[in-house]
């Protein structure tokens, strides 16, 4: 080959390779990584933790993943049902440019943000849901405050505000049963309220309502709700100054009649009676002596009399009593007054009542209530008495069948049988010796309805005969 050959062919070369060396080389596509592209592959974080990306002229760019799970997330990993929430936080403080030509740039002095927020995380939804709960919550205290009178569900509501609420809401409430004070006592189910102010109010608003009521004491005490708030006002004065006392009771005591015949009226007289000085209801006397059959009644009529009657020696009262007695063996709540007799030290009472009791034994013994003054005469009578009762079981019915079996299938008297049986052996022993003797008297009382009531207690009573 020629040397003129080998030039040209070496410069061809030469030129191929330069081209190739300066082509200009295609730039090749970034690839847009956003938080929603598959080749984002961020590592995995824990719970409260953040990725910082610092910038070299921007400031500082944070992007935060906050969540209460125990177990980590994958920030841009869609889930259909826990979609996490991010937050991108982008802080501009100062702005750094390479200078141009003819431009001048100014500071910035203030601080931007610029706050990018996606309420998708479950943590996000559940303060979301207390936000919702808490306006749902005053929406219905409110609805409640205005029901506070004739609905139950309301009052109970806010009785439990109350005890537990805030500040204000206690506040708002007492404001709301100060301004229809008279209607909410005498409400069935607004009285609790009042009542609640009393138990754990604050001690201002309690002399508040004190000083409302006033004026209006004997009307709420005669009503059946009122008079339970008259009652917690009685409780709260209590401990207060003396003059509060004088001042309830100077308002009442001209209209003492009215409240002993009413049984709700006797209830606030027994309040008194419990938690005031006796002697501010000294006075109360000779209203009681005078209204002792009327007060036997009802409930709290008797018990302000048993008050009476424990407190001191009252020979006038008892008198009054005596005079009734019979009429208040066989009366529903009389009854107890007996009893309360027959168990006190009032010898020369109890020997009457003794004598009327023995008169009248079978006719008590079949009575509701004068069955339970039976038993309890069976209980403090000594052995002389419980001869007599013995000699009264072992009498003869029309029938010519023992009256022991007679009580024991009575629907009372078979209360009164089973306390004999629990007396002193010895002195009913003729009466387990005959039924231990006549098995078909034991299969005639565990065959009655009310007999086989008590017809264990009898076969343990001749069990050692």
């Amino acid at each position: 080959m020629d040397p003129e050959e080998k030039q040209l062919i070496g410069s061809i070369l030469s030129d191929e390779s330069e081209v190739q060396m300066y082509e200009r080389k295609q730039p090749r596509k970034k690839s847009k990584l956003s938080l929603n592209a598959k080749e984002f592959q961020p590592t995995l974080i824990n719970s409260i933790e953040q990725i910082e990306i610092l910038g070299e002229n921007y400031g500082n760019d944070t992007m935060t993943y906050n969540s209460t799970n125990s177990q980590p997330y994958i920030i841009n990993e869609r889930q259909k049902e826990k979609k996490p929430s991010i937050k991108i936080h982008h802080d501009l403080k100062q702005l750094q440019f390479s200078p141009k030509k003819h431009q001048t740039m100014q500071p910035i002095t203030e601080v931007q943000t610029f706050f990018l927020t996606f309420n998708s995380h479950p943590t996000l939804q559940e303060d979301n849901q207390v936000q919702l709960q808490l306006r749902q919550d005053d929406y219905q205290f409110r609805v409640s405050l205005e029901q506070i009178c004739g609905n139950q569900n309301a009052s109970r509501n806010l009785q439990k505000i109350f005890d537990n609420g805030t500040p204000l809401q206690r506040g708002m409430i007492f404001e709301t049963i100060e301004k229809n004070l008279i209607k909410t006592s005498k409400d069935l189910f607004g009285n609790y309220l009042v009542q609640k102010v009393y138990l754990s109010g604050e001690k201002q608003w309690k002399f508040s309502l004190f000083y409302q009521l006033k004026g209006h004491f004997v009307e709420l005490s005669k009503n059946q709700y009122a008079s339970r708030v008259i009652n917690r006002m009685i409780e709260f004065l209590k401990d207060e100054d003396y003059h509060f006392q004088t001042e309830f009771m100077d308002e009442i005591k001209y209209q003492v009649r009215q409240l002993i015949n009413d049984n709700n009226g006797c209830f606030v007289l027994l309040s008194c009676l419990e938690n005031f000085d006796y002697k501010l209801c000294e006075y109360m006397k000779k209203h009681i002596e005078q209204s002792v059959y009327s007060m036997s009644q009802h409930t709290y009529g008797c018990r302000i009399i048993q008050f009476m009657l424990q407190k001191q020696h009252n020979q006038s009262l008892l008198d009054q009593i005596m005079d009734v007695s019979q009429q208040l063996c066989i009366c529903e709540f009389g009854n107890y007054i007996i009893q309360f007799i027959l168990k006190s030290n009032f010898k020369q009472q109890k020997m009457e009542l003794f004598r009327i009791i023995k008169s009248n034994f079978q006719t008590l013994s079949y009575n509701k209530y004068g069955s339970n003054v039976v038993e309890v005469f069976l209980e403090v009578i000594e052995q002389e008495d419980i001869k007599f009762v013995t000699n009264i079981m072992l009498t003869a019915d029309q029938e010519s069948n023992y009256l022991f079996v007679a009580f024991a299938t009575h629907p009372f008297g078979n209360y009164v049988f089973k306390k004999y049986l629990q007396l002193d052996q010895q002195c009913i022993l003729p009466v387990l010796g005959i039924m231990k003797r006549h098995p078909e008297l034991l299969q005639q009382i565990n065959t009655s309805e009310y007999g086989q009531k008590i017809f264990s207690v009898v076969e343990r009573s001749i069990q050692f005969v």
